[in-house]
């Protein structure tokens, strides 16, 4: 195997066996993963995804899956909120479950990641600053009362007018960034990812090309990691029947991301890769 494609493909792939279009119930997600972390693709494997209101579910398979080997590694699914005063409350509520879900089962599981949705008036109106000063909030009620490392994915959004929403979104993260970078406050909670979600269950969850190219060069531009989930089911770009909607390929994605950093693509070669 080629080093370069190792590099590549090391836990790239996170389980989220719980959600279309798998939708498997909590057993057999949880049997699945277990199955896959020790299967010889293993090194591919990323963390479990299970959402922050569902893990005490997971107390029963304690003694049964967890006992031995390698610590499992958890990303919890926030609830966020449509205000920010209610996502900085439902924030709280899951950090209280990963806390009685790090508890109970103790050393042998590891939740270092989180994701959740920004709330819709930052999205579609918020200035760069705006977003910035409501993730420091956000980052000072993580770094008190969150696991010992926490690195969250703030999901954005395309409203309709998310060609110039992008760039405001990520350069309020980005800054945001630098405020933790520079602080020197916060020990436990991490510089954060952009998440970009490039699928669902209907064909109108999937964002356009140019939505994907913009967000990657957006990253790019603002020296900003992102995370992207959903509809990634396989390398290359392809028309889904089923979905009736043609899916971006994982390849066309990363491939984009790496080849853009490496060589500074522009906008028109992004968007070309993205397409192939």
């Amino acid at each position: 195997m080629l080093k370069p494609f190792r590099q590549f493909m090391e836990g790239l792939i996170d389980y989220a066996g719980l959600f279309p279009p798998a939708t498997l119930t909590m057993d057999k997600a949880i049997r699945n993963y277990a199955k896959f972390r020790q299967s010889s693709e293993a090194w591919m494997l990323g963390r479990f995804i299970c959402p922050a209101t569902r893990l005490s579910e997971l107390e029963p398979y304690k003694a049964i899956l967890f006992p031995n080997g390698e610590s499992w590694r958890f990303s919890v699914l926030g609830k966020g909120g449509a205000t920010e005063k209610e996502f900085l409350k439902n924030l709280r509520e899951d950090l209280m479950n990963i806390s009685a879900f790090k508890e109970f089962q103790g050393e042998r599981v590891i939740v270092d990641a989180f994701e959740v949705r920004l709330p819709q008036k930052l999205i579609a109106s918020g200035t760069s600053a705006e977003i910035a000063r409501f993730l420091n909030r956000v980052a000072e009620v993580i770094e008190q009362e969150g696991p010992p490392e926490l690195t969250v994915a703030y999901e954005g959004g395309f409203p309709e007018n998310w060609p110039s929403r992008i760039g405001v979104q990520v350069m309020g993260l980005a800054e945001h960034n630098r405020y933790i970078s520079g602080s020197g406050s916060f020990r436990h909670y991490q510089p954060a990812l952009y998440k970009i979600r490039c699928g669902g269950v209907e064909a109108h969850h999937y964002p356009t090309p140019e939505q994907v190219a913009r967000v990657l060069l957006s990253c790019l531009t603002h020296h900003q990691a992102f995370k992207a989930t959903a509809g990634l089911h396989h390398p290359v770009r392809h028309f889904n029947r089923s979905a009736g909607v043609k899916m971006h390929g994982f390849l066309n994605v990363f491939g984009a991301a790496i080849i853009a950093l490496a060589h500074n693509l522009e906008y028109e070669q992004i968007l070309e890769i993205i397409l192939d």
